[in-house]
């Protein structure tokens, strides 16, 4: 398979597409276990949240760090790793991020208390930030258009199973060896993920690598991105939609055991159902006939899900109402995932790396301050607040996006 597209950026002198790999089902396993590292750093400890916070004797808020502090390093990790691969090849930075995540994930198991931990965790967000950005740039060095949208899609769904499984197999793994077995259980993934990434082939040849010389040339690349407009509404909105992801996420574990009284096992099974919810999602995306129709359906409905989500947490409802409100909430956000994934990369084609950076420091930077916030005063009325503002951030932009006119990025699915 070959293609090209024009490059928009000083530095890079090679724009064609890479060779598709001869075996397109195991690239797509791979590309997809990389990307659910960012969900399986997370969700698959959700469970023990609530007895970590016994062990080390903290506060809820201090507890929830650990998630914000991941999210950060990731951040910081999506610039590091994403303008590096961009200059240096893909495979050599996925091995660098991942002997990191590796490492910390190793130190963390030895955390006897929670500042140490959440140090721990700032640096395995570090290295799973370097398998996040470049499980968006690596396809597309080697597919564009609806072929890149298929791609983003399917590997949607499949990472929508990370974070369904993770917090199922946490719950059964959390009475039994506690959350210091279940990131054994992530360091058995990150070896076997490193081993992999040593038999796969490089997609991004030196011919195509930007020519970067010093530190301006990279910010030239972040500056040509930053300022482009619809590159931009793509990933904020992008990003909110995570904000609103990490604060279910963060408030889930709570609000579920504690005030509802679930078992960890329990509370793992309910999140899977709402996490598959966001693969469905991501699948609807592709029914519609142009990609961007995706992303403003799903930010209209989003918004209107949790709004009435956030009014059944400040009354306190009933589980029930809880739970079918935010299972639509999730799924509208899964169109979202998959739409603003393909849409902003095939803007930033040219510096994928760079772009996929962006992409993933954005979203962890509004993760990252969220979940937090929702650990502060009455839990359910601080994720009502959450909800409630971060969908109208989204409802804003989605109409934006609505207004641009069509080019070529708008990507067609059918």
């Amino acid at each position: 398979m070959t293609a090209t597209s024009s490059s928009t950026t000083q530095g890079t002198t090679d724009t064609a597409l890479s060779p598709a790999p001869k075996n397109y089902i195991l690239f797509i396993i791979f590309i997809a276990i990389i990307g659910a590292f960012s969900s399986l750093v997370n969700d698959m400890y959700l469970p023990t949240i609530p007895a970590m916070m016994k062990e080390f004797h903290t506060t809820p808020s201090m507890t929830q760090m650990g998630i914000s502090m991941a999210m950060a390093g990731m951040g910081l990790g999506s610039v590091l790793w994403g303008s590096a691969s961009d200059r240096y090849g893909r495979k050599p930075i996925l091995i660098i991020s991942l002997v990191i995540f590796v490492v910390a994930t190793v130190v963390s198991l030895f955390s006897h208390g929670i500042t140490f931990f959440i140090v721990c965790r700032f640096f395995q967000g570090i290295g799973a930030g370097g398998t996040m950005v470049l499980s968006t740039s690596i396809p597309a060095d080697v597919y564009m258009g609806r072929q890149l949208a298929k791609l983003m899609a399917i590997i949607g769904v499949i990472n929508g199973v990370a974070p369904a499984l993770g917090p199922v197999v946490g719950g059964v793994m959390a009475d039994w060896i506690g959350w210091r077995g279940i990131f054994a259980v992530l360091l058995v993934i990150g070896l076997v993920t490193t081993f992999w990434t040593t038999r796969y082939k490089e997609t991004l040849p030196p011919q195509r690598r930007l020519q970067a010389h010093s530190f301006s040339d990279y910010a030239r690349a972040y500056r040509s991105l930053f300022t482009n407009g619809r590159f931009m509404t793509y990933v904020t909105i992008k990003a909110v939609a995570i904000g609103l992801l990490y604060a279910y996420i963060s408030s889930a574990p709570f609000i579920l055991q504690t005030h509802y009284g679930f078992t960890p096992l329990q509370f793992g099974l309910i999140f899977g159902v709402n996490a598959l919810a966001m693969s469905a999602g991501s699948t609807l995306a592709l029914r519609l006939k142009v990609m961007k129709q995706g992303l403003v359906i799903g930010c209209a409905g989003m918004f209107v899900f949790a709004v009435a989500d956030a009014v059944v947490m400040w009354q306190q409802d009933d589980f029930m109402w809880y739970e079918i409100f935010a299972v639509p909430m999730l799924m509208f956000s899964g169109m979202i995932f998959a739409s603003a994934n393909t849409l902003s990369m095939e803007v930033g084609r040219s510096e994928a790396g760079t772009a996929s950076a962006i992409l993933s420091v954005v979203k962890y930077a509004f993760a990252a301050v969220v979940s937090p916030l929702v650990g502060l005063g009455n839990m359910f009325h601080s994720t009502a607040i959450a909800y409630v503002a971060l969908t109208v951030i989204a409802l804003v932009l989605a109409w934006k996006a609505y207004r641009l006119t069509p080019l070529a990025d708008m990507v067609r699915t059918k």
